[in-house]
């Protein structure tokens, strides 16, 4: 031990300056590729803290031969918790596995162990939580045990609970009740622990944790803070089972594990504006133009890969999201292209613009096949308040004939713009206003 802490002290071992250099380039690697990942979605397993255990511990004194018991309480699992910060914008920031601290043992003296800390994971607004079933095992019912006090069903729930949920060691120590229990040394025989009643508070945790609600969870208000993986209680110290057949108990409780979940999370961009349209019709061009977003611009399709969202304000304080969705192409409800990965962001929107090329040879053709996607996604998603925004009018003599011949015939609000150019760009974003206030 003495040598590793002096190696890890020295920083001029070659692994030490080989750490400390890694971080950095890690830095540059994720500058280079444009900084973390977008995640939309992801699994993770969440745990609480696992309680500690109780103490087994008598009053000793100079003048007291056999003074009474004194043993702390476990101290309870922390919770963890998910909380909604509107500065996240990715699930990338949530780890895979999450767990809270652990209580701690009691001691003597009456000294109870303290709560593990919680753990608070922020998550981005618009999140969406759904706990996955547990696979049934068959043979998990098949536990055997001796009966704890007069129901054996909760014995058997609690030794179902530790099987599932202990480390290894445990599971084969758990079909024996006596490995519920702390001994004091030397005792382990000479306690008989199966007439024990548990005590009600104990018996009360081991239902919850064998009987879980299942979680649904849709969290859209910044600050909202949701409880999902409670910590195990802490065990009972040797004091809480003093009875008149026995005044010095030489066992305690142990503490309980916290609850485990598999959750699956799913991000929903919540934005009131949602930009949908083809591949290289102008999306980015135009987030860009009408708000305060930088998405990537170039001239070829699926420049967005990851969806953006800007904030367009108005003189009198008003502000609106608007949200840019990479290019849906025909078969997009069957996961064709980005498919799937993104059309879930767009059923959050209040309001639907369609950018349309209006230099295409047909561009209401566009329009159709973009409400048809839609509505084969999710039944209906077309016939939210939506208007046409037709780029690209300033492309030739094509696009006046286009624009005038789908003006005649348009059953949406059509506004020409020119993206690039910022031409007509405040008609366009009175227009959405407009829309939006009507409803």
């Amino acid at each position: 031990t003495a040598d590793n802490e002096a190696g890890a002290d020295d920083p001029g071992t070659p692994s030490e300056a080989a750490a400390a250099a890694r971080p950095q380039e890690q830095w540059m690697h994720r500058s280079r590729k444009g900084g973390r990942n977008f995640v939309d979605r992801m699994r993770c397993t969440v745990a609480g803290g696992h309680g500690g255990n109780g103490c087994v511990s008598f009053l000793r004194d100079a003048f007291v031969a056999q003074g009474p018991a004194n043993g702390g309480n476990g101290g309870t699992g922390g919770d963890v918790w998910f909380e909604v910060d509107e500065n996240e914008t990715s699930l990338s920031c949530v780890k895979q596995r999450l767990r809270a601290r652990p209580g701690m043992n009691g001691r003597g003296k009456s000294m109870h162990g303290p709560r593990g800390g919680d753990l608070v994971v922020r998550v981005p607004k618009g999140t969406v939580v759904r706990q996955v079933p547990a696979a049934v095992d068959p043979g998990a019912a098949q536990v055997t045990g001796s009966a704890s006090g007069t129901d054996s069903g909760d014995s058997r729930g609690f030794l179902d609970a530790l099987e599932a949920q202990l480390d290894q060691d445990a599971r084969a120590r758990a079909q024996d009740k006596a490995a519920l229990f702390v001994h004091y040394p030397r005792w382990e025989d000479r306690n008989d622990v199966r007439r024990v009643p548990l005590p009600a508070e104990f018996r009360a945790a081991l239902h919850e944790l064998r009987n879980p609600q299942p979680l649904s969870l849709d969290l859209t208000t910044h600050g909202q803070r949701t409880l999902v993986a409670r910590g195990g209680l802490g065990g009972f110290g040797n004091p809480h089972f003093i009875s008149a057949a026995d005044r010095q108990p030489h066992y305690a409780l142990r503490g309980l594990p916290g609850e485990s979940r598999t959750l699956e999370l799913e991000l929903k961009t919540i934005a009131d504006v949602g930009l949908v349209g083809m591949p290289n019709a102008g999306k980015s061009t135009l987030l860009g133009a009408v708000s305060n977003a930088h998405p990537k611009v170039a001239p070829y399709p699926f420049t967005t890969l990851n969806p953006y969202i800007g904030t367009v304000d108005f003189r009198d304080s008003f502000q609106m999201t608007v949200a840019d969705i990479p290019g849906l192409i025909p078969g997009a409800h069957r996961n064709v292209g980005l498919g799937h990965s993104f059309l879930r962001h767009i059923e959050r929107s209040r309001v639907l613009v369609y950018v349309v090329d209006l230099s295409r040879a047909a561009p209401w053709d566009d329009l159709s096949a973009l409400q048809r996607e839609l509505d084969l996604y999710s039944a209906g998603l077309s016939q939210r308040p939506s208007l046409v925004l037709a780029n690209k009018a300033d492309a030739g003599p094509v696009a006046q004939r286009n624009f005038a011949q789908w003006q005649a015939t348009a059953g949406l609000p059509l506004v020409p713009v020119s993206a690039k150019f910022r031409k007509n760009i405040l008609k366009a974003t009175h227009s959405i206003r407009q829309v939006l206030d009507a409803l």
